[in-house]
């Protein structure tokens, strides 16, 4: 049998370590693989068969590969603009990064499926309130893609009903200005693994944005018939690293989502009866609006649950990344 290391210098608050180094290593090992996370001895690096760096780490990735031509060593999640590194292989999470990092021969998905996430005793039961938490979680600049049509949205939902917008995130202190609603009740909570699992069911409605919206007046275009390009169109920018991960914890916990045109989403929400997919200012409100009652809340959350547990158990995925590790 193969031994797998990995070689990393995160650590467990990062996303990318949790899921990637600390729980892909938890599943690797649970299937019966030989796998272990370097804990500082070099000859666990001399013994191992395959190495698999963190995202921050190509250097050492690099070294070990000078050290070792014989040794097949990866990278976690590469950022897409380093082309030409004599590495073996690349572990992606989503299909979007997939594509942007086709450049290397061997590129692997493993999603972005939390083990904190998946205990069965941590799923929301939803009850009516006076109150409708609708809660964002993930990267402080993602907030800047409230706007224009989340945001307004919001605000519109916001007069009529009794909300709060909760944001979780790790930088409480930004000085949040585009995308940011005009609304009464906005509450923001510092990310903390300690706490993140009951911040997020603390919440009712979960929303994810990810993508900037935009128009042919923004690229500098006009509508073409010959080209085939029309004011209606849909124009998005989105990063290369896209990926449903946001969308997957709130699966888990039991919490239904909104969530934009980003390709990963449409995987479990493509399905109307498992979440919504909104881009503009009426899409969102409906969608937001059609979660007010505690049972549709339930049901769409309960539905989306399923088709996480189906689609995403990660010892099938786990398995599947081991099978390409081993054909390289």
């Amino acid at each position: 049998m193969k031994k797998i290391l990995f070689v990393s210098r995160g650590n467990i608050s990062t996303g990318s370590y949790r899921i990637w180094v600390h729980d892909l290593n938890h599943y690797f090992n649970e299937l019966g693989f030989n796998c272990s996370i370097f804990s500082g001895n070099t000859k666990e690096v001399d013994d191992a068969d395959i190495v698999i760096c963190g995202k921050s780490d190509p250097d050492l990735a690099l070294a070990i590969k000078k050290n070792h031509p014989g040794k097949k060593v990866g990278i976690i999640n590469l950022s897409s603009d380093k082309k030409d590194l004599p590495i073996d292989f690349v572990i992606v999470g989503s299909l979007e990064e997939m594509d942007s990092l086709s450049h290397y021969d061997n590129v692997f998905l493993y999603p972005l499926i939390e083990k904190m996430y998946q205990d069965p005793g941590d799923y929301k039961q939803h009850k009516n309130s006076s109150t409708l938490t609708i809660g964002f979680h993930g990267h402080y600049p993602h907030l800047s893609k409230f706007s224009p049509h989340l945001c307004q949205a919001l605000e519109e939902m916001d007069k009529t009903q009794n909300i709060e917008l909760k944001i979780i995130t790790s930088n409480v202190g930004f000085n949040w200005k585009v995308g940011k609603p005009k609304i009464k009740n906005i509450s923001m909570k510092s990310w903390d693994i300690k706490t993140i699992k009951q911040e997020i069911l603390g919440c009712d409605i979960g929303v994810v944005p990810n993508i900037t919206s935009l128009n042919l007046n923004d690229l500098g275009l006009k509508t073409s018939t010959n080209l085939g390009w029309y004011d209606t169109d849909h124009i998005v920018r989105m990063k290369n690293k896209s990926n449903a991960g946001r969308c997957f914890v709130f699966h888990q916990l039991g919490i239904p989502v909104v969530a934009d045109l980003t390709p990963s989403n449409f995987h479990i929400m493509g399905d109307p009866e498992c979440g919504s997919i909104a881009m503009s200012k009426d899409g969102w409100l409906k969608a937001l609006m059609n979660l007010t009652e505690p049972e549709t809340r339930q049901r769409m959350a309960d539905n989306a649950k399923r088709e996480f547990d189906r689609l995403y158990d990660p010892h099938v995925w786990a398995s599947r990344l081991y099978t390409n590790l081993l054909e390289i």
